[in-house]
């Protein structure tokens, strides 16, 4: 027993600086991330120009130029502004900036935090488009918002074999707070058959059924100005106009995902469930415990045949993680995250890059302890002792 409690107190203390990131999403492999830290906009992740090519669209107003990003305090700004520039062979009298992923995904988790531009003519997008060279329309318009209805967000999936014939589309619009007022967080789950649309973590849209893309697809961020659909600008827009960007991430589901979800909260990304450990009431066990060589911790607590701690510590037979912990290797984010030198992110918990709160190891570790000390204090029947021999 004693060998047992001091290997658990080790994992305690060798786990109990070591916190996962802000961006670590339980279930999820980290697949693109920009956190804009630099100076400027990482060519190695994004084209400063739609794939496809140059062309207006929309009856936009805007020049989509190379030099109308600033990258500051670990904020990127789009900045939308009213001066000549040329593009697509044109010139326009408002000069604004695309962003589109090097990255190339099929299915997955897409999330940016951001906060929008107020002001007639402004329209901001944050959206996914089919690979060049894919069949048909493919296109999941994440988020955009109008800068006249800054509170109104407009989640869209289109489909069909081409824009102008056979051309169909699911779109709903959504009004919450003021999104030129502070940064948001807007994600997408995208998976073969359906299409989730979450603002600051909770579910907005779901489409499912015909139209969901099956192809690779590309992240863009654009800030136009005008268009058939906003307006054109008037005396009131407030130029310049900033998107401003803190952070763009996509994820890959793990192969093991999917372990069962009770109360909300889905306990995957490796997490070992064998023998009666149950994570349930909102318990997120993730980041995988692992014991072999001997140790074994069944019925309550028993050790016999030596430790061995190879990834961490088996754990089966009875052990009951619920109330609402969430370990997810040593951090919970949820909707929204503080971010050190930035704005707090609303809709829940802190996911700070130097905090956290305690792990999946930690949480076992802690359950091992306390069926050590009830044992400890309380009489056992002799056949429950004997089944841990």
């Amino acid at each position: 027993m004693r060998l047992l409690l001091i290997a658990v107190s080790c994992l305690l203390l060798a786990h109990s600086s070591a916190h996962a990131a802000a961006w670590d999403k339980p279930g999820w492999q980290l697949t693109f991330q920009d956190e804009f830290d630099g100076a400027q906009v990482d060519a190695a992740k994004w084209v400063k120009r739609y794939k496809w090519g140059e062309a207006q669209i929309n009856g936009e107003l805007q020049a989509y130029v190379d030099d109308a990003f600033q990258v500051q305090n670990g904020i990127l700004a789009i900045v939308g502004d009213k001066r000549t520039a040329s593009y697509a062979g044109q010139t326009f009298q408002y000069a604004s900036g695309v962003l589109c992923s090097v990255l190339e995904q099929m299915y997955g988790y897409f999330e940016a935090r951001l906060k929008v531009p107020a002001g007639q003519g402004m329209w901001p997008a944050f959206w996914l488009l089919g690979k060049n060279g894919a069949t048909g329309v493919n296109e999941i318009d994440i988020h955009e918002i109008l800068g006249h209805q800054p509170s109104t967000v407009y989640m869209t999936v289109h489909w069909g074999t081409d824009y102008s014939a056979g051309h169909q589309s699911d779109g709903s619009s959504w009004v919450g707070p003021d999104f030129s007022a502070g940064f948001h967080t807007f994600g997408l789950e995208w998976s073969p058959d359906s299409i989730i649309w979450t603002i600051d973590g909770a579910e907005r849209k779901r489409h499912t059924g015909a139209g969901v893309p099956q192809v690779a697809m590309y992240i863009i961020l654009n800030l136009a100005i005008g268009g058939t659909w906003p307006g054109a600008p008037d005396g009131t827009t407030p130029f310049p106009g900033l998107y401003q960007i803190d952070y763009v991430r996509a994820y890959a589901r793990l192969p093991d995902a999917g372990v069962a979800s009770t109360g909300g909260v889905t306990a995957t990304g490796g997490a070992t469930t064998t023998g009666g450990v149950t994570a349930s009431g909102g318990v997120a066990a993730t980041g995988g415990i692992t014991t072999t060589g001997g140790a074994t911790a069944t019925g309550g607590v028993a050790a016999t045949g030596g430790i061995t701690a190879t990834g961490g510590a088996t754990a089966t037979g009875g052990i009951t993680g619920t109330g609402g912990v969430s370990g997810s290797s040593g951090t919970v984010r949820t909707g929204g995250t503080t971010k050190t030198g930035a704005t707090t992110r609303s809709g829940g918990g802190c996911g700070c890059r130097v905090a956290g709160t305690p792990s999946a190891v930690e949480l076992v570790g802690f359950a091992i302890l306390v069926s050590t000390w009830r044992g400890r204090r309380r009489p056992r029947p002799r056949g429950a002792a004997a089944a841990r021999r």
